[in-house]
């Protein structure tokens, strides 16, 4: 760790072997092994997207008059990701940071609109409980109250959405698709709600809206989600996930240009000049546009498909080993390429660690207990019968019967026992420490996720905070 600035600067050969010495702690990506988190379109691409944002590096896209040559890529890339979304519709949108700013952004509008134009002052946003955690960040932010339907593994109920509807709600919620399991919600049903209510309804299609739009070039039947609907009025999407442009690049689209507006922020009597920014943040880093609109105009529509097909093909294998291994199950039949599946016997985590400690990056589901992969472009056929070559010596370690394992799951059962002996927040500090200090040892996140069901919400949060907290300075 290096916590004061060198007085002499390091020499380039010496910072590449401190980026080594950093990456060799991180997993490796680039051979697939991660589930998510990294979206990438193979070293051909990538090369020239990157030349392109270095090559931007310094502008500042914050103001439109300044560069025009980042404001005529910015107005591009809205137009033909809303033509790739919807085509024929006039829509109107910006550039943002990522999918939590596309939501945050979508919510304030709603709020701000809905206050000017309903006279509403206590808004409320109904939303199910398989929303992105980004609603929930923002809604607390923005002081709106959040209306939850619980979704049982997809399992809607139309009718409960409908009864919570009352004069202060403001906006439903939907996802294409629900992220924990990769199937779209039934946005049709949410439009005719919304037009019958006169509300708004945003669709969450930050992971999906791109790769569901190249499903449906390939001729596969997608459900609908998309402005065609009559009471969608805005809709977010991520482009750096399945479109591959790098981390910070997400559109927010609406019909109505007057809902746009309201998320603008101006403040026109500062002492220095006017001030008004499109989006949240303030300065917009000009590499983000310039590569964003090289990645849509290098990689092309061909392009595109010939990722998405190569990804379909992927994902298909791994839902036919699921559905052909005696002890997986899917949890969902995903419409994309986001796969929930779990053990039959309950033992999901133990799974999740095993694959873990083999080097494998995958997500965690809850309620009920799941493994959660992304698949993209990286996966590709050798990568996927490794991952699940891996899934069949981890499966027959689980069931074994030696002692080795009989030893596993007792220490398993002693550990819980004595973390649910431990006062609050002795059991916050302990858990906090262990989290940090892994050090490659086999992952025990099983734990966690048992000792977290013995505790209110409340109290789960605040171990989580406290969790992360210990890795920052």
């Amino acid at each position: 760790m290096i916590k004061v600035i060198p007085k002499k600067g390091y020499s380039e050969k010496e910072l590449d072997d401190f980026f080594d010495s950093f990456k060799n702690q991180d997993i490796s990506w680039k051979s697939g092994k991660a589930f998510g988190a990294v979206y990438y379109p193979g070293d051909e691409y990538a090369q020239i997207i990157s030349k392109a944002y270095v090559r931007f590096l310094n502008e500042n896209a914050f103001d439109p008059q300044l560069f025009k040559s980042l404001l005529a890529m910015e107005n591009d890339i809205v137009s033909q990701v809303a033509n790739l979304i919807s085509p024929e519709i006039k829509l109107h949108g910006n550039l943002t940071s990522g999918g939590t700013e596309s939501i945050f952004l979508a919510l304030l509008s709603a709020r701000d609109w809905s206050k000017k134009n309903r006279q509403i002052e206590n808004p409320e946003v109904i939303l199910p409980s398989t929303a992105h955690p980004a609603f929930f960040k923002a809604l607390r932010f923005l002081n709106v109250k959040a209306v939850i339907i619980h979704v049982d593994v997809l399992k809607w109920d139309l009718n409960s959405v409908e009864n919570e509807i009352n004069e202060n709600t403001i906006m439903l919620v939907g996802s294409a698709p629900a992220y924990p399991y990769g199937v779209i919600d039934p946005i049709s049903n949410l439009s005719e709600l919304a037009v019958k209510h006169n509300l708004l309804l945003h669709v969450d299609a930050c992971i999906g809206g791109f790769f569901l739009s190249y499903l449906k070039k390939m001729g596969t039947i997608v459900p609908e989600f998309n402005f065609n609907l009559p009471g969608v009025t805005s809709l977010s999407v991520d482009l750096h996930k399945y479109a591959y442009a790098p981390k910070g690049s997400s559109v927010l689209l609406y019909r109505n240009p007057e809902q746009r507006l309201s998320q603008y922020s101006v403040y026109s009597s500062w002492q220095g000049g006017i001030y008004a920014s499109t989006t949240f943040m303030g300065t917009k880093p000009g590499g983000v546009v310039a590569s964003t609109w090289t990645a849509l105009n290098h990689i092309g529509d061909d392009g595109y498909l010939d990722l998405t097909k190569s990804t379909m093909i992927s994902v298909k294998k791994v839902i036919n080993y699921i559905e052909s291994n005696i002890h997986l199950e899917l949890i969902a039949n995903p419409d994309m390429s986001l796969i929930a599946f779990k053990v039959k016997d309950n033992s999901t985590y133990e799974l999740a660690d095993l694959l873990n400690d083999r080097g494998w990056y995958l997500g965690r589901l809850q309620n009920p207990e799941g493994i959660h992969l992304v698949v993209s472009a990286i996966h590709s056929e050798s990568i996927v019968k490794s991952f699940t070559n891996d899934i069949d010596d981890s499966l027959a370690e689980l069931f074994s019967t030696n002692f080795r394992s009989s030893i596993q799951h007792l220490g398993d059962n002693l550990l819980k026992r004595m973390l649910n002996l431990l006062p609050y927040n002795q059991l916050k500090t302990t858990l906090a420490k262990q989290a940090k200090k892994s050090n490659g040892k086999p992952s025990k996140k099983r734990i966690i996720y048992d000792v977290k069901n013995q505790l209110s919400e409340s109290e789960s949060n605040n171990l989580f905070r406290t969790i992360m907290d210990r890795f920052y300075s």
